[in-house]
């Protein structure tokens, strides 16, 4: 009995729990320094289920369960949840067979180009198992995104990046109720007048014993390990509180757009959680703006639609923000209701914009079918006075970026001598 539930019931693998027990053996064999542990990572696998239907997708686990079983065999393997797979095998040939495996999948299903990733990790002598797993997914995570590699061993790199994940989730709720993360404001200035028309809100997380943690790090952590929503609703909540304050001294106060994440949806039911800190403040929907990142994909598009129609239906506009920076910017005009789209300008970098016609081109083509769309265009991450006055010249509406001013208190934003419009 025991035997048979360490078997995985859809391909007749090990589970996890029965690779974790055989491992524990296999370290004690003479064989513990030639081995590694390769975790493999099916791409796209919620996209192949709703394109082709669960059977498929369950045909396809049943299929690549057979390769690792032919091409490591007598290896143990296991599948560990979904599209998750992990061999305990010799060093010598595992790059080879990874090889094999992914030039099979290509050939076998060209129409779909199914990806196997795979993360490899040596384990040490002493090594908790559980360890050695989340090294080798670690590494196998690296290259999500580097489509020229199909393969990553471990490094002490992702050591101290995976140190930083762990200290970030195990610190978040403190991190908040401690107010180590705060709220910041970054102006948003009309070109037309050179006056600060709008502003962003922007959680900054300064730890104790780590320091300031980037943006990037803590974001990016908590969309991967589905936390994200708690992050934002502190963040809208602030927005909230920060606002009421100046409501009740008689203070002016400027439109400010909130970011979410598309998880958010899917998550919580943010569109309750902001309008009840709405009501609770006492804060009028239409000075908070909406806004959300251009990495949605079809799976997010009907909760996705309704949650931004809910918001524009309350007063909220709602923004589409970083356009530009992934690779379906046109699908998501098309499926999508978006008031104002933010056009990243990291792409950039790097360009002298007076002298790039390649640069130039791309900006004002998109700034037109923006336009033809009935949306407003912000120019975001603007640095220079020569980018101010290229966007200027070809008709952007709004621009935000260090050239105008860093994020900042609220109060700050208010004795600038830009001025506000």
């Amino acid at each position: 009995m025991q035997k048979f539930s360490f078997r995985d019931k859809l391909t007749g693998l090990l589970t996890r729990e029965g690779f974790q027990s055989h491992l524990m053996a296999a370290q004690d064999s003479s064989r513990q320094g030639s081995l590694v542990v390769v975790w493999f990572n099916l791409d796209n696998f919620k996209m192949f289920n709703k394109r082709f239907g669960f059977e498929q997708g369950d045909n396809i686990l049943r299929e690549i369960a057979g390769l690792l079983a032919k091409i490591f065999r007598g290896e143990l393997i296991a599948r560990f949840s979904d599209d998750n797979f992990v061999v305990l095998t010799e060093w010598t040939s595992v790059e080879m067979n990874i090889e094999n495996l992914q030039e099979y999948l290509y050939s076998a299903h060209e129409n779909i180009a199914l990806r196997l990733r795979a993360g490899i990790y040596f384990p040490s002598e002493g090594d908790d198992i559980r360890v050695s797993c989340d090294r080798a997914k670690l590494a196998c995570d690296s290259i999500r995104k580097n489509h020229s590699l199909n393969s990553c061993m471990f490094h002490e790199g992702m050591s101290r990046e995976l140190a930083l994940q762990q200290h970030i989730l195990d610190n978040l709720e403190s991190a908040i109720n401690r107010k180590h993360i705060r709220v910041f404001y970054q102006p948003i200035v009309r070109i037309s007048s050179g006056k600060i028309c709008e502003i962003e809100a922007l959680a900054r997380w300064f730890d104790p014993e780590l320091g300031f943690i980037s943006p990037n790090e803590f974001i990016n952590t908590l969309e991967h390990y589905m936390e994200i929503h708690k992050l934002d609703i502190h963040a809208l909540k602030q927005v909230c509180s920060d606002y009421a304050s100046r409501i009740k001294k008689g203070l002016p106060l400027i439109p400010v757009s909130i970011n979410l994440s598309r998880l958010d949806f899917e998550l919580c039911d943010i569109y309750s959680e902001l309008e009840d800190a709405l009501e609770l403040c006492r804060v009028p929907p239409e000075l908070i703006r909406i806004e959300i990142t251009e990495s949605i994909n079809d799976e997010d598009m009907t909760l996705l639609n309704l949650g931004i129609e809910k918001f524009r239906a309350r007063g909220h506009e709602v923004w589409m923000d970083d356009f530009g920076s992934g690779y379906s910017s046109l699908n998501v005009l098309k499926d999508y209701n978006f008031d104002t789209i933010k056009f990243d300008m990291k792409f950039l970098h790097g360009f002298d914009i007076n002298k790039s016609e390649k640069a130039k081109y791309i900006i004002s083509s998109n700034l037109q079918m923006a336009r033809l769309m009935g949306m407003q265009a912000l120019a975001e991450g603007v640095e220079t006075i020569e980018q101010l006055e290229y966007l200027r010249s070809i008709g952007f509406d709004k621009a935000q970026g260090y050239y105008f001013g860093k994020p900042m208190g609220l109060d700050e934003i208010f004795s600038l001598e830009r001025g506000i419009e």
